[in-house]
């Protein structure tokens, strides 16, 4: 059931608002208001994933070599991952603008995690299948990984999350995970994610997450899993 072996933000400046006379600024609508990720936008969710993953270290060691094959291993296996989070995970939302997603973020709430293996295969499985034998046996190798080091305490996960790099740099993620982290928060539960970009690390720290397990996937490429204590106090972990 490899579907993320990273649930990589790529990195993002604060932004101002755009300031707008009143009369204007009520007449418009806001563009840009985080909703409920819904099926007919999960081709377009998984588009932004694609885009944004498609460089990413985690993803460079599990995929096929050529870009081109790359990205359609991403699109399916994400598009697989957000259609099993909407069965049997969730809550999940996007940033829309003109009409299509730019910035996605995937949850699964306390208690949902894992989807159950064998029915979340018809959505999970075509990706890996479709790239062709090697990537399928690196996926295989890195879902095991990813199973490994779960928690299986009580926790939220931030499954999936990316901004379109059209839209990064506007303080798009941020908003989203701050929606993420807020229901961690309502919760009581620890927040949890993994990375494979060393990029990341920064940005994820600055949400309060810290690193709390290293492991290699297949070509020996780190993954970090890291997690943030409710409320975003200093973790005390004592499992």
């Amino acid at each position: 059931m490899w579907s993320d072996t990273v649930s990589d933000a790529p990195r993002r400046a604060r932004s101002g608002p755009l300031c707008l006379d009143g009369a204007m600024s009520a007449a418009l609508p806001n563009m840009n208001s985080i909703e409920p990720l819904v099926p007919a936008q999960h081709p377009g969710a998984a588009v932004v994933l694609a885009d944004a993953f498609l460089d990413d270290p985690g993803w460079i060691a599990v995929g096929p070599r050529e870009s081109g094959a790359r990205w359609k291993y991403i699109y399916r296996t994400c598009l697989g991952a957000i259609r099993a989070g909407a069965r049997w995970c969730g809550p999940s939302w996007c940033i829309v603008d003109s009409g299509e997603p730019v910035a996605v973020l995937t949850g699964c709430a306390p208690g949902l995690w894992p989807p159950p293996r064998m029915r979340a295969l018809r959505y999970l499985a075509p990706g890996p299948l479709l790239a062709g034998p090697a990537p399928l046996v690196r996926s295989l190798g890195a879902q095991r990984v990813i199973e490994a080091a779960h928690p299986s305490y009580d926790h939220f996960l931030v499954w999936m999350f990316a901004v379109s790099p059209a839209h990064q740099r506007r303080g798009l993620g941020r908003r989203l995970m701050r929606e993420a982290l807020a229901e961690a928060d309502s919760g009581e539960v620890p927040a949890y994610l993994w990375t494979g970009n060393p990029d990341n690390l920064p940005y994820y720290r600055s949400h309060g997450f810290e690193v709390i397990d290293e492991r290699p996937i297949p070509g020996d490429v780190p993954n970090w899993f890291m997690e943030r204590a409710p409320g975003g106090a200093e973790l005390r972990r004592s499992r």
